[in-house]
This record gives C-alpha cells, structure tokens and sequence, in this order.
C-alpha cells in the first residue's frame, strides 16, 4: 500500500476545529494563558520574596555573611584564608568602649575596629548612605545620627570633634578628644562608635580573645547540612572559649531549601490540575466527533496527530500570552515593591525586573508537560473507541454496584450516591481544592507566625524595660538611686500602663568554700579568663570583696516566668520565702546533675557578717537577669521580699513596663516623657517592644504583602479547578437532571441537590486541608522556622477560608445549575444531550 502524506490536511482541519469550535477552543486558551501566567508570576513573585528574605536577614545581621567565630587565633585564621569554600573574611574588633561625652555622662557605646573586608564588602549591604570616609587616624570615629543622639553628641557631623572618656581593653580610663570622619545610616550596630586600625592597635585588646574578635564568614556555598557544618567547626580545633554560630540563613539552609521544594511541588500540582481539568473534559466531550472521522477512514495516528497539532496551537499561543502578562505584571508591580524595602538606588543603579531565562524556561516546560499529560487520555480514548461504540458515546459517571434501599433524606442520599458514583474524579475535585487550601494555610500560617509583631518580643513580654545605666559605672560613686519609690509610683499611675515590674540590686561577695565556690570559679577563668585560676586562687581565698557580684530579686508576679527559663522546676514556696535561689549561667558547662543538694553562700558587700545561705535549684541563661553589673562569682537571684530583708537599701537596676493595649503609643509617649523629665533622666535608657517592631517591620518591607499574594494567586488557581471540575460534571449529566425534572424534581430541590453536593465537596477538602495539609504545613513550617517562633496557625484567615470556600462550592453548583436548565425545555435537554 502507498503512503499518503495528508499532513497539510490534517493541519488544515485543525485549524478549521479551532474557528468552528471558537467558544470551546477560547476556554482552553484562556485556561492555558492563565496558568502559564499563573506559573510565570508565582516563580517570579517567589524569587522576589525569598530575595527579600535575604535582604531582611542581612538588615537584621547588619551585613552579609553566613557564620561568627568569637576570637580567632593566626592559625585558624590561615585555615580560613586558605579554605577554597570561604569566600571572604572580615575581621571585627572590640577596642574598648566610650563611659562618657562631652554631653552625657552615662554613655554605654561600644568602640569597634572593621578591616576593609568587612566594612567595605560585607557590611556595605546593609547600609543605605556613607558621609564622609572610614576613620583612617587613631582619633577619628565613623557614627550615625542615632548613636550621635544616645551620646549626648545631636547636632555634630562630619569634620565636629568632641571630648569623649574612653575606657580600654585594659580597663584603662582616659579622656580623649575624637573627630568625626564620616556618618552612615542602615542597619547593624548603630549605637557604636567605629574605629581606625591604628586605634586598635594601641587600645590593648586582641582578636585572640573572644572578648574582642569577631570573624565574619562568608561561604561559596549557600546550602550547608549540619554535618558540614560541625565538621568545619570540628576542623577548626576551637578553643573552650570560642564559639561559632551560623546566621539563621545558611545555619537552616538546607530544611529551607526543601521546604522551598515542598511549596514549589504543590505550586505545580495545582497548576497541572487546573490544565489537565479543562483538556479533559473539553477533549472527552468531541469523542463521538472522532469516531465519526474514523468512519471516513482516518486512522488512530491521525486523530493523534489532530489533536496534538491543535493543542499545540492552543498551547504555543496561551503560554506566550501567558508569559507576555505576566512580564508586563512584573515589570510594572515589583519595582515598586523592591524600592519600598530601601534598596540603594544610588548605588545599585534604577531597579530593574529582569527576565530570568530560569523561570522562562520552567514555565515553558510545565505548561507543556500539563498540556501533554492532559491530553493523553482524552486522545488516547479518542483513538481505542469504535466508530459504532462513538456513535452513542456518552461520558462516564462512575460504576455503579448493586443498590440497596436506604433510610434518611432522599436528596442527601442522591448527593452521596453521586459522590461515590465515580470516585475518582470526586477525589481529583477535592485534592485539587485542598492543595490549593493547603498552601493558602501553609503561607498564611508563615506570614502571621514570621509577622514583626510575632517575632518581636522583650522579657516577659513587657512593652518597655527601663534600665539604671549609672549602676554600670566601674567607680561606685557614680551610681545613682534613680528608679526610686516616687518615680515608680508615678509610673505605676500613668494611664494605660497595667503592671511594673522591678528588678531589685544589690551588691554582694561570695566567700570561697571548696565545694561550688571552687567549681565555679575553675570553669569561670577556664571559659571567660586569659589567665588560668590557679594566679588568682590564693587571693579569692584572702579577699573576696575584690572579685564582687550581684543578688537579684523579682516580685511574686514574675515567678512564673523566671520558671519557664530555668532549666528545673522551682518550688515555689522554697523560691518565695527565700530557702533556695537560681543563678545566671553565664555560659558556663554547669548542670544541675552534679549540683543537686548544693548551697551557695553570700554576703553583703562590705559587711561580711551580714550573709545568707541559699540551696540552689536551678540555672537559667535568660540576659535579662544579668543585672548591671556581671561578676567573677556567680549572680544569685532570689525573690524581691528576700532582698529587702537581706540588704539595708536596694536599688531598683531595671523595670519592665506593661500597657493595658500592647503597642500602645500614646502610653509610650507619656512613659517616655515622664523619663525625659525625671532629673536624671539621661541616666536611664529603655528597651522598647514599639521600636523594636517598627524596625521590624521596616527591615521586613512588603515581604508580608508579596507572601499574601503567593497565596491568593494559589488559591485561585484551586479555585479554578473546582469551578472547571465541578461545572462539567453537572453539564455531564444534564440528561440525568432532566430526566428527574420530568418525573416531578421541581427547582427547589434540584438546586437543594447541587448544594448538598457542593457541601459534600467542601467538607471533603476542608477535611484533607485540616489532615494532610495542616501535617504538611507544620512540617514545611518548622523547615524555615529559623527564627524558632512557635508554630500557631491563625485563626481569623482560617475562619475566613473555610466561610469563603463553603460558599463558592454552593454558589458554583447553583449557577451552574441554573444555566443548565435554561437551555431548553426538559424533553429538549433529554433529545439533545
């Protein structure tokens, strides 16, 4: 037999398919466009969010790297060098610190030395302008307007010099006047005072110590397991007192990265989904129309290659489309979005959204690979069919069993029949809904979870701690009662704050004894000292007033907080009537397993026949209770009543605020206001939650806005399905409908019938969502929960999803139905369907 080539006629009937069937062929175009567009923007908008991610962890790091060493020897510095997976080093040294100005003599700032590594390349990100230069001389300082203000120092600029008391690295004080060489604003240290080599060198401090050195890493790889990680830690050989931390970005790197996978795989499902939904059901619906050409003699090949040429047509044409949207969407929305987060334009140039060939080519690739996977089927029915079996064709509705008489409502019963008449595809409509649901609740649980408000917290959740910094003055007099009597009770008055809570201080030496008291010290000198204990044992024995600490006391009311911070469970009687005590760890290798039953005794400073004998029953690291002051011996913390009894005078070293409304400015103005207005007012500073979430939420940028897209644009799309799905199943049995309208089924029940079916469909989803989905949402979210936020999943977006659901699956199946019974008279929609 001879070949007949009737390519060009099979293409030519194609594209006659597509003109004379322009309603059915527009549907699938439309679906086509709008998932290419779909798939285009999620990438896109994806990568924008996860580049803001990045950006927000370098505000909040203050720069651009993946780990921190503390302290760093020449050798482990060589090793680093020359390790080929590190990209860059910068090195940072604590030089000493600033007590006082010319304008504020209870300055706390920190004086700190970068090498051009890490000021000039991985800082420089997080900063948004630079005045002036780096300090190159030994008297010059680079600042911003914020630390300027803290100082005491508002008004100066570059070129302004001022007189500053200078504490070194030896501890030594000495006053010495300093130029302003340069101001920057950004993020990181922005209260410290930053310093030139040559002022480094002379200060007496040493990046050996971990007390000084910072060494900041920057790794080639950005997806590091934990095993990599402790083996590079491992091959540093570091010392008991050193430390290596990763940043929260390369530290979970890894669970990240697959979370990130899991959110793409069921971002594509959805996609797939919604394609091969409308393929189908618009494919299987010409079937008869492919028998018939097999009747004229065109063979299964053929009719493969028909449908294949005119879905390419379709395909080619939607995807361009598709892409086309999307680019004009992307080009036009997230420039916007990017400048909002503060990128420096002055240096980064004009903010452009360039087309990742990345994306163009995934997108591409999928709605191809849905478009072939959607037409498989439907093709492969087309070609294995008879002419005389297409002739009569008419979809499937399932298998159907043996039929028992049941008892209940007659109209719920058919709803459920029709459910399981063919569970597969009732599955696909409840799957399809479900991913999307689940991804809504997946992005909505990370968004409100991950939100400033969630992220930003302070002790005991207080919306402001005061602090008495006179009491850190190494020269006791300079310290100061400030937080007195009158001042806390007319802050307790204010209106709109709820509850004080004092932080009781007083000074006290702990006498050497050969139990706790040695073990204490020997791991002290052995983690924080450069000098071994044994120098200095003899003197601890003779003199203990010379190496001080403190004794804390906390009110009734913040028991229970200090117990979710201690490593055991108090007894709060023994702890309240001042019997046993917890003590501030320090990062120290102490447990309580070699602890138990172990006292500590101490006495008040200078007065030695004044002590007190306490059991200690448990250790907690939590900064709040380091006091002002942090001492060789431990810090003892016991309950506020304790101490009024044991010393004659303590002073109140901290105070945490609490308002009635949480973030509630106006009350933090009338606080902050009655501070500014106390005599000694310069010598309090303050913590506030309200601060801390604006630059939160200021370091975050429109991450929340862009996320909230990612998860409508998915639930549309799984809405879409059920739209698309649920809309031919009921044209599908049209004839079905009505045949029961001709038999007595009035409107009011048929619709009752769609609705109960709608239900069904939307319990079914809710179901997988709350199962599956909610499993699948905590897993995903404790993949990128590097900020170690507990996962709780929100209540008023779930309560809106599950209400807004239940009424697209009602409405959808009414409309529906109702567009039906429109179309003729019942004995016309019996003939003709």
């Amino acid at each position: 037999m001879l070949a007949n080539n009737n390519r060009k006629v099979i293409d030519r009937m194609a594209a006659g398919s597509l003109k004379h069937n322009r309603g059915r062929n527009l549907i699938i175009f439309l679906s086509i466009v709008l998932a290419s567009f779909m798939l285009f923007s999620i990438f896109t908008v994806g990568i924008t969010y996860f580049q803001m991610q990045k950006v927000q962890n370098i505000r909040l790091n203050g720069g651009e790297y993946d780990a921190v060493l503390y302290g760093i020897t020449p050798e482990q510095r060589e090793k680093c060098e020359n390790d080929p997976d590190i990209r860059r080093a910068g090195i940072l040294a604590l030089s000493g610190y600033l007590e006082s100005t010319q304008g504020d003599d209870t300055v706390e700032a920190a004086c700190i030395w970068c090498d051009p590594v890490l000021w000039d390349e991985i800082m420089a990100p997080a900063r948004e302008w630079v005045k002036g230069t780096y300090p190159q001389e030994e008297d010059q300082v680079m600042v911003t307007e914020e630390g300027l203000e803290k100082a005491g120092l508002a008004g100066l600029t570059v070129g302004d010099h001022f007189r500053a008391g200078y504490r070194d690295g030896d501890g030594n004080l000495m006053d010495k006047e300093f130029e302003i060489s340069g101001i920057w604003e950004g993020y990181g240290t922005k209260s410290a005072f930053y310093v030139s080599e040559a002022f480094y060198r002379q200060s007496g401090s040493d990046i050996s110590e971990v007390t000084c050195g910072r060494y900041h890493l920057d790794f080639d790889k950005k997806i590091m397991t934990k095993s990599e990680q402790d083996a590079f830690i491992e091959s540093l050989d570091l010392g008991k007192q050193q430390a290596l931390f990763f940043t929260s970005e390369l530290g979970y790197s890894l669970p990240i990265f697959f979370g990130l996978c899991g959110l793409a795989l069921v971002t594509c499902l959805c996609a797939y989904l919604l394609i091969y939904n409308i393929l189908y059901l618009s494919v299987a619906g010409n079937v008869r129309y492919y028998g018939l050409l097999q009747t004229v003699g065109m063979t299964g090949l053929q009719i493969r290659r028909l449908i294949r040429r005119q879905m390419m047509i379709l395909g080619c044409g939607g995807i361009l489309c598709g892409l086309i949207t999307g680019s004009l969407v992307s080009f036009l929305l997230f420039p916007s979005v990017i400048r909002a987060l503060g990128i420096r334009a002055r240096e980064a140039g004009e903010i452009q959204i360039s087309l990742n060939p990345a994306v163009l080519l995934l997108t591409v690739a999928l709605t191809g690979l849905t478009i072939c996977l959607g037409s498989y089927k439907p093709v492969k029915l087309a070609i294995s069919i008879s002419p005389l079996e297409a002739a009569g064709y008419r979809p499937a509705q399932g298998k159907m069993g043996g039929r028992k008489t049941k008892k209940g409502r007659l109209l719920r019963r058919m709803a459920w029949d029709q459910i399981w008449k063919d569970k597969k595809k009732s599955l696909v409509i409840m799957t399809s809904l479900a991913a999307a649901l689940s991804v809504f609740l997946c992005i909505s649980t990370l968004l409100e979870s991950q939100a400033a408000r969630t992220i930003v917290t302070n002790h005991m959740n207080n919306d402001l701690t005061i602090t008495n910094d006179s009491l850190r003055k190494e020269d006791p007099e300079d310290h100061r009662d400030i937080l007195t009597a009158s001042f806390m009770e007319d802050l307790e008055h204010l209106d709109g704050v709820s509850a004080v809570y004092p932080l009781l201080y007083g000074q006290i030496t702990i006498p050497w004894e050969p139990d706790f008291a040695e073990q204490w010290m020997e791991e002290f000198y052995a983690k924080w000292m450069m000098i071994p204990y044994e120098e200095d044992r003899s003197e601890y024995q003779q003199y203990p007033e010379n190496f001080g600490s403190v004794i804390l006391g906390i009110s009734e009311e913040e028991f229970p907080y200090l117990q979710e911070v201690v490593d055991t469970t108090l007894d709060r009687e023994d702890f309240l009537s001042g019997k046993s005590c917890v003590l501030y760890r320090n990062g120290l290798e102490l447990t309580m397993e070699n602890l138990a039953g172990t006292q500590v005794t101490c006495a008040e400073y200078g007065d030695s026949g004044n002590t007190r004998t306490f059991e200690i029953a448990g250790f907690t690291d939590e900064g709040y209770y380091t006091g002002p002051m942090l001492g060789d011996p431990p810090t003892i913390i016991v309950s506020e009543s304790v101490v009024r009894d044991f010393l004659e005078n303590p002073w109140i070293c901290k105070a945490g605020v609490r308002y009635t409304q949480e973030y509630d400015e106006e009350t933090e103005s009338k606080v902050l206001g009655l501070i500014q207005n106390s005599p000694d007012g310069n010598a309090l500073s303050w913590e506030s939650k309200l601060e801390t979430l604006h630059e939160v939420e200021r370091a975050q940028g429109n991450m929340r806005e862009v996320g909230l897209g990612i998860a409508l644009v998915l639930a549309f799309i799984g809405i879409l399905n059920y739209i698309n799905t649920v809309t031919g199943n009921i044209q599908s049995r049209q004839r079905e409908l009505a045949i029961l309208e001709s038999i007595g089924m009035t409107d009011r029940q048929r619709n009752r019938l769609l609705v109960t079916e709608g239900l069904f469909y939307a319990a079914g989803s809710l179901l997988l969502t709350a199962t599956l989905g909610l499993g699948i949402t905590y897993l995903v979210y404790q993949s990128m929960n590097y900020m170690m936020v507990p996962f709780t999943v929100p209540l008023w977006p779930v309560v809106g999803m599950t209400l807004f659901i239940v009424l697209v699956c009602i409405a959808i199946p009414l409309a529906a139905g109702r567009y039906m019974s429109g179309k003729g008279s019942v004995m016309e929609r019996v003939r003709f369907s």
